[in-house]
């Protein structure tokens, strides 16, 4: 059984109940995808969710749950480390890319609920692409 990383940053600077509960129905579903995507290319998994929610800045990963998982990737406490979207992570792209670099060198897989496996292929050509 493959253990999936999900990892999720979810922005939030605050507004009405209602808001508030959009923004999290947003995030569960964001989270139901990566569950089905995730399934569908391994069979039945086990899930590890990492999310950030709240007013940090998209272009870093100096976040609480990003420095957990993190840290949980290191310690290969899961196989595979999934976004719903690559933005989710960060809008930085050097920080990206090392990220991806840093998976990919550990062995494990990368996915995004929108590209599924595919995320690695596009990952790979964008970085031979632009010789980073």
């Amino acid at each position: 059984m493959k253990k999936v990383g999900i990892y999720h940053y979810q922005y939030f600077r605050g507004a009405c109940k209602i808001c508030y509960r959009h923004f999290i129905n947003e995030m569960l579903a964001s989270y139901e995808k990566c569950h089905e995507v995730a399934e569908e290319i391994y069979g039945e998994c086990e899930f590890f969710h990492y999310t950030d929610f709240g007013q940090y800045d998209s272009n870093t990963l100096d976040r609480p749950s990003f420095h957990r998982f993190e840290e949980a990737m290191d310690n290969h406490e899961f196989d595979v480390v999934m976004c719903f979207t690559l933005n989710t992570i960060t809008t930085n792209e050097k920080l990206l890319i090392d990220l991806y670099k840093k998976i990919r060198s550990m062995g494990m897989d990368f996915l995004t609920a929108g590209h599924g496996m595919d995320a690695m292929k596009y990952m790979d050509i964008y970085i031979e692409k632009n010789n980073l």
